[in-house]
């Protein structure tokens, strides 16, 4: 066991995170600095804390790759585009990647099955399948490491629950799944809150939140948020029923 390994255990545990949890981890791993072992060592200490009971849920997100000009998702060769961790998680052995054109997860631990099963039925990014909405509904926490709580992907899977006008796009596009077994077409709603004109202010999500719900530290010297899934899809929901366009604003001219 390195120091890294022994610091990191106990800034995961002080932060809130325990043995059983099921955590969806958001990070910027150069936020941490350098870490003896790297991002293996970072990864080992957190299955640690979960344990064998413990679950941890990587958004492995595809959607710069696999564009409308680019509807193709390659099960096992697609890279992740949300950081170093995350593609690590993807690669390492034992990880089980969900099935879905642009938000996938990768999910290690006691309840994947619970994670991937059923993500290929969905046709938008953050559905019902999602492991983004079993998360909320499991009693599970995100960990937001060294990233703010900006790129919080769980926020559009609460736009989407909201059925907001802003988010999905008119029409249906084709996207191709090429899977180890067979490859298939399926017809796919992408977020369109950009092309809609609007920017996204997620990280307005700051001033939603509470001590009840999350708690703040700092995980190897990056700044860290450990969230209580069901209660911010609570309190958001709660806030976008009175400002739908509360996580947004219109882009000017």
């Amino acid at each position: 066991m390195n120091a890294d390994f022994k610091k990191l255990t106990e800034d995961f545990k002080a932060l809130g995170i325990k043995k059983g949890d099921s955590v969806l981890i958001h990070s910027s791993y150069k936020s941490m600095g350098g870490i003896e072992g790297g991002i293996e060592t970072f990864v080992d200490a957190m299955l640690s804390v979960l344990g064998d009971s413990g679950t941890l849920i990587s958004p492995t997100l595809s959607f710069r790759a696999v564009s409308v000009e680019n509807p193709v998702f390659d099960y096992l060769n697609t890279p992740s585009c949300t950081g170093a961790i995350n593609e690590f998680i993807r690669l390492r052995e034992g990880s089980v990647r969900s099935i879905h054109p642009t938000h996938s997860c990768s999910v290690i631990g006691k309840k994947t099955d619970y994670y991937v099963k059923g993500h290929e039925l969905d046709r938008t990014p953050v559905g019902e399948n999602s492991p983004f909405r079993k998360l909320m509904e499991d009693g599970g926490k995100i960990l937001m490491l060294g990233c703010g709580l900006g790129p919080n992907t769980s926020l559009h899977g609460i736009e989407e629950k909201a059925d907001l006008p802003y988010v999905l796009a008119e029409r249906p596009s084709p996207y191709t799944i090429i899977l180890p077994e067979k490859t298939y077409t399926i017809d796919f709603y992408r977020h369109h809150i950009v092309q809609r004109g609007f920017l996204q202010r997620y990280a307005r999500a700051e001033a939603l939140i509470d001590d009840s719900f999350v708690s703040h530290g700092e995980i190897h010297g990056a700044d860290s948020y450990l969230i209580n899934a069901p209660e911010l899809w609570k309190v958001c929901l709660d806030v976008l029923k009175n400002d739908p366009y509360y996580f947004v604003e219109k882009k000017e001219g």
